[in-house]
């Protein structure tokens, strides 16, 4: 976060490097990988309109450094940029309620291997929790996504192929004095459509510089 004011926000930068653990299981075949996932990185202004009220505005892009083979059940990585805007709002309140939600919408670009590319998405992250007054909040969240537009192979339009998910669990966060925030979920997911299903474990460290 830089001193830095625009139109009364701060300008800050981030990044997220995403070690993964994925297995998959189809038709009997399964497979696992483990390492580091598409990067995503870039700018962000951030608002503070009261002592509890904060919106981020952000573009990130999502780089494909995670490992991809095209033959592969388990792909740790997507093997094509993305381009996301971002509108991120948060209600803090160290002894009550917290909300949080994170909209993105996805420009996906082609993945070269294959001359595919997948529709664009709308996805919004969410927790709902309780702050216990000694820097933990516990609660629930999940997300919410919509496929948008159609996919497209080799410049050609496929239909009826919209995915959409939504998934829901536990999620416990730490906010330490010093500014760094430590957040755990569980997610299961449901309602899936043209879209692998399973669940996820996320541990997320936040450290402001």
């Amino acid at each position: 976060v830089t001193e830095q004011q625009v139109f009364g926000a701060s300008l800050a930068f981030h990044a997220l490097v995403p070690l993964v653990d994925l297995k998959v299981e189809v038709n009997g075949q399964s497979q696992s990988k483990q390492g580091l996932g598409d990067i995503i990185f870039g700018p962000a202004l951030g608002f503070h309109h009261s002592e509890k009220l904060h919106s981020i505005l952000a573009l990130d892009f999502i780089a494909p450094s995670g490992e991809y083979d095209r033959g592969d059940l388990a792909n740790i990585g997507r093997n094509y940029w993305v381009i996301e805007p971002v509108l991120a709002v948060s209600y803090i309140d160290p002894n009550g309620l917290n909300i949080d939600a994170k909209t993105m919408y996805d420009f996906n670009l082609r993945n070269k291997a294959t001359d595919y590319r997948s529709g664009q998405e709308l996805h919004i992250d969410y927790a709902v929790g309780w702050g216990l007054g000694n820097g933990w909040v516990l609660g629930v969240g999940g997300y919410v996504l919509q496929q948008t537009t159609d996919d497209r192979q080799d410049g050609d339009r496929i239909k009826d192929n919209k995915g959409r998910a939504l998934a829901f669990g536990p999620s416990v966060k730490y906010t330490s004095d010093k500014g760094w925030f430590l957040t755990a979920k569980w997610e299961q997911e449901s309602e899936v459509r043209n879209r692998a299903q399973g669940n996820a474990y996320r541990v997320k460290l936040t450290v402001p510089f």
